[in-house]
């Protein structure tokens, strides 16, 4: 694999993990729209370090939508495809977790709760593990550790 490929699937990892502990944090605050938001974003950007390692290419990288990532990378990687219903559930919070024009009224605060934020950040963490454990098949302990 090119040394870059490999360097951009790193760099995403990584920040993948951190938003992830970083959604369990907000949970911990009662900040739970922003838990959700970070989870969907740990799951992106864990399938977007995938896809690099993958080889995709730039279009497939463009989207936000965490099912059309696990159905691209599912084509080389099957055992992703089990991801789908963790990335519907997650796609559902990149809009309506962060702008109050997303919901039909009031603001987004209002509306998450404990109980959604944490089925959020398990799903992320379902894409996460999923994702190191793939990696570790490959031997790709660079990709996994951390800084």
């Amino acid at each position: 694999m090119p040394g870059k490929r490999k360097a951009e699937s790193r760099r995403w990892f990584q920040q993948a993990l951190y938003d992830l502990r970083a959604a369990r944090w907000n949970i911990e605050g009662g900040f739970h729209d922003t838990a959700c938001f970070l989870a969907q974003q740990a799951g992106e950007k864990a399938l977007k370090s995938l896809l690099y390692y993958l080889g995709a290419r730039r279009q497939a990288l463009l989207t936000h939508s965490l099912v059309e990532m696990i159905e691209g990378s599912g084509k080389k990687v099957k055992p992703v495809l089990e991801l789908l219903e963790e990335g519907r559930s997650l796609d559902l919070h990149y809009i309506p977790s962060r702008y109050p024009n997303g919901l039909p009224s009031g603001y987004p605060h209002q509306f998450y709760g404990k109980e959604l934020s944490e089925k959020a950040v398990n799903a992320a963490d379902r894409i996460f593990s999923s994702i190191s454990q793939y990696y570790q098949t490959q031997g790709e302990s660079e990709i996994l550790s951390e800084d």
